[in-house]
């Protein structure tokens, strides 16, 4: 199954044949896994809440 990458703050997509190699990839060249969101390729992530996002 494919994956694909997701940079969090701008838009960029990079996709790796499995979630190892998209983890490692991020981890090592890319500045970290906390810069990206891992997903299977085809799939749309949901929106991450932002502090203060909360509905009331």
């Amino acid at each position: 199954m494919a994956y694909k990458i997701m940079h969090r703050s701008r838009e960029q997509e990079i996709r790796f044949p499995t979630q190892a190699a998209a983890e490692r990839y991020a981890e090592q060249l890319a500045g970290g896994l906390g810069n990206w969101t891992v997903v299977e390729a085809g799939a749309v992530p949901l929106p991450a809440e932002a502090p203060g996002d909360e509905v009331r």
